[in-house]
């Protein structure tokens, strides 16, 4: 019973952790009163939101604008690989990432140096 007792207790406390972990690290969708199902389609979402999702908001050619105008030394809106899927850099639920460097690894290129929300 003991043992029974022990893995009924693991079990709840790794579903509280998955639950924790799952919590967005970054609130702007939900201050703005954005719930997850409005983007991921889905009362328990499972995956990423798709950028067909994200477009419903946020437009391409305005975001590229957007970068353009904050004077970076590249685009990330404006890329040789056409309009990338949104979730490859910016994450609600972990650390927001600079997707180029996947393939511009040089550490001292500071044209890769960009602050992704």
């Amino acid at each position: 019973m003991k043992k029974l007792k022990f893995a009924l207790a693991s079990l709840l406390f790794i579903g509280l952790c998955s639950v924790v972990s799952a919590q967005p690290t970054m609130m702007k969708h939900q201050a703005k009163g954005v719930s997850c199902e409005q983007c991921h389609k889905s009362a328990a979402p499972v995956a990423a939101a798709k950028s067909k999702t994200c477009m419903q908001c946020h437009n391409y050619p305005d975001l590229a604008k957007a970068s353009a105008e904050k004077k970076v030394a590249l685009n990330p809106h404006d890329s040789h690989a056409g309009q990338l899927r949104c979730t490859l850099c910016h994450k609600e639920h972990q650390q927001s990432v600079v997707y180029c460097r996947q393939c511009h690894k040089n550490a001292d290129d500071k044209r890769f140096d960009m602050t992704v929300p």
